[in-house]
């Protein structure tokens, strides 16, 4: 079958693919809204010690492509990247689909991996958050990304902040997923995620062999992208359209939940942090214990709210909450049953992972902690059994995959 193309559609191809040239600098107008302290957590110190006494946001300076169609009726896609670079890459791989979809595309400079994680952090939730104030964007359609030690921080990013960020977009470097269970009953309620290596890259295992098989077991939306020929590269822009597509598929569960559960998302052009993200967090739980399908989904909000802002009043709530939770015999019995089967899958899942990433001594200590936690129930003779089996295998320790830069 032949399509003919009429010249005004042509034209306006051309001149969207001249659109290239809205690919600018851009500087962050005020301080992030978004709570980069909490994203920056478990880099084994004080992210605040990272910034520089005279860190100015103002000062911080970010690449950005604006679509050509852009208009203030609706919301946008945006495409966040994150460089292991002092300068900003990946727009090269990422022009043909922003151009074509229309889609915001945004990259720090000097966000690189030798700034310190916490001051990386922040210049990258700076720059989002300076793109969302000036633009109307989608946090159902806001993707984060990067490359190498990009895609890293990346992953620590949008694992933190899932009422943020509907997708996460690694290319040729994952970190793992914070421990708090509610942001994983979050990121598999509604974020996806593309993990890309390349055949030859040397993080390649890594990707395949451990971290995109055990979200894929713990029920979170993913897909892997194996390039062949390609090494520790960003590849070809026919790939990454295919994975942008990837991502944009899955946003009609991503706005039913939006629907569903407004208090654990934010609008196009919201900013919540502190006591303001608790109280919402809290109002969330309230509801949630309040329905048998998730009142397993709203304890874990609130031992969040103690554990995350242990000193605000919203915390107190969520105390008082579970304190009255505690004194229903049978809720309790309920609660019991649900949260061994939550941490069943879950831990199960990270010690088998680790073990398909040779990492025997992480997955014993994973078990064992299964175990422990649930010494009474049946689950605790399966992990003592699997820590048996893995201590009589002839292995060689490996270093615990951990949080990279």
């Amino acid at each position: 079958m032949i399509f003919r193309i009429s010249s005004a559609l042509v034209l306006w191809h051309v001149l969207a693919s001249a659109a290239g040239a809205q690919l600018r600098d851009a500087k962050v107008s005020q301080p992030t809204r978004l709570d980069w302290e909490f994203a920056a957590q478990g880099f084994g110190r004080d992210p605040a010690g990272d910034l520089p006494a005279d860190y100015d946001s103002k000062r911080q300076k970010y690449q950005l492509y604006v679509p050509f169609t852009y208009t203030t009726t609706q919301n946008w896609p945006l495409i966040a990247f994150i460089s292991p670079e002092p300068r900003p890459v990946g727009w090269a791989s990422f022009e043909q689909i922003c151009v074509n979809e229309g889609i915001f595309f945004c990259c720090p400079y000097n966000a690189h991996n030798k700034t310190p994680a916490g001051q990386r952090i922040r210049i990258v939730l700076d720059m989002v958050d300076d793109v969302r104030r000036k633009y109307r964007i989608d946090p159902n359609q806001t993707y984060i990304g990067g490359f190498s030690g990009g895609g890293r921080i990346a992953c620590s990013v949008g694992f933190s902040l899932p009422e943020v960020f509907a997708g996460v977009l690694p290319v040729c470097g994952t970190n793992p997923l914070k421990s708090l269970p509610y942001l994983r009953h979050r990121i598999v309620d509604r974020v996806s995620v593309a993990f890309v290596t390349g055949a030859g890259d040397f993080n390649r295992k890594e990707n395949e062999e451990w971290m995109a098989p055990y979200l894929k077991e713990l029920g979170i939306r993913t897909n892997l992208w194996v390039v062949p020929g390609m090494g520790h590269n960003i590849p070809h822009a026919g790939v990454m359209g295919e994975v942008v597509n990837w991502l944009a598929a899955d946003l009609k569960r991503r706005q039913e939940d939006a629907r569903s559960q407004p208090q654990l998302n934010l609008k196009f052009d919201e900013g919540l942090r502190g006591d303001a993200q608790a109280d919402r967090l809290l109002a969330a739980a309230r509801r949630d214990v309040e329905d048998k399908e998730r009142v397993w989904k709203g304890v874990a909000l609130l031992q969040a709210i103690t554990k995350r802002w242990p000193d605000s009043q919203a915390a107190g709530s969520a105390g008082e909450l579970m304190q009255k939770i505690k004194s229903d015999e049978q809720l309790v019995k309920a609660l019991d049953d649900l949260r061994l089967a939550d941490d069943s899958e879950a831990f199960s899942a990270q010690a088998r992972e680790l073990e398909r990433a040779g990492n025997i001594p992480k997955a014993i200590e994973v078990w064992d902690v299964l175990a422990h936690n649930h010494r009474d129930a049946p689950i605790a003779e399966k992990a003592r059994s699997e820590v048996q089996r893995l201590q009589n295998l002839e292995v060689p320790a490996r270093v615990e995959p951990r949080r990279r830069k």
